[in-house]
């Protein structure tokens, strides 16, 4: 009887060990799976900067300055991409088992990435005035020992984007992740981010946690076009 429960017991045991190992095999896989599409995702993401930024310096050639509405266009459905590439990242990285760091290196990879199209689109709306009447905002936030309210600013952002849609470029920056990047210690060196959630909007800082009433008092101011402040403003 003893040695029947030894060998139940010394079975269990295999079994545990074996589908850990199993488990551990298979989480490994499919961090291997996630990580390949994302680099194919990053490198559509770096032809799609690329086609943007040259599309850009055409604009400011005589033949091609009718053409803003077109370069609107390629814009949105890129920046759309980026948005969409966000949300997967963020998913994927947080169900990752194992590979950490090629998951930190496209994270790296997204906030270069985020950048350039907000730089990009600072340059259009100065040469597009007609065509480009859209408010940029860079959102800093932290963890929640950090940052309590950075929760909460993010529902705030994610309500007004879902009402304004493309007319709300919407670009977040982890200061827990500057270590591995140094272009957010930079960004946040540029507009004196000390505080946490801060967001520029257009430019300008507001450091604090903003309300929605706050945040629609801001931006009624800063578009032009009754179309948009007729969403939010009235």
């Amino acid at each position: 009887m003893r040695n029947f429960k030894k060998r139940r017991y010394i079975f269990a045991a295999i079994v545990t060990i074996a589908l850990f190992f199993l488990g551990f095999f298979f989480g490994f896989v499919m961090d291997l799976k996630r990580v390949d599409y994302f680099n194919q995702v990053s490198s559509v993401q770096q032809l799609n900067i690329r086609s943007l930024q040259l599309q850009y310096e055409l604009l400011k050639g005589d033949a091609f300055q009718d053409r803003c509405s077109a370069f609107k266009f390629m814009f949105d459905k890129f920046i759309l991409e980026l948005e969409d590439n966000q949300v997967r990242l963020d998913q994927y990285s947080k169900q990752s088992q194992v590979i950490k760091e090629d998951f930190d290196n496209l994270k790296r990879e997204y906030t270069l990435s985020q950048i350039n199209f907000w730089y990009i689109s600072r340059n259009f709306k100065e040469s597009c005035t007609n065509t480009s009447d859209f408010v940029t905002v860079l959102y800093f936030f932290s963890n929640d020992q950090k940052c309590p309210q950075c929760g909460d600013q993010a529902i705030v952002l994610d309500y007004y984007k879902s009402v304004l849609k493309q007319n709300l470029l919407v670009f977040s920056f982890d200061e827990t992740f500057a270590g591995k990047e140094s272009l957010i210690t930079m960004m946040e060196q540029v507009y004196d981010v000390k505080d946490y959630p801060t967001l520029v909007i257009n430019n300008k800082a507001h450091r604090g946690f903003m309300s929605k009433e706050n945040m629609t008092q801001i931006l009624c101011e800063e578009y032009k076009s009754e179309n948009i402040t007729r969403e939010i403003c009235e």
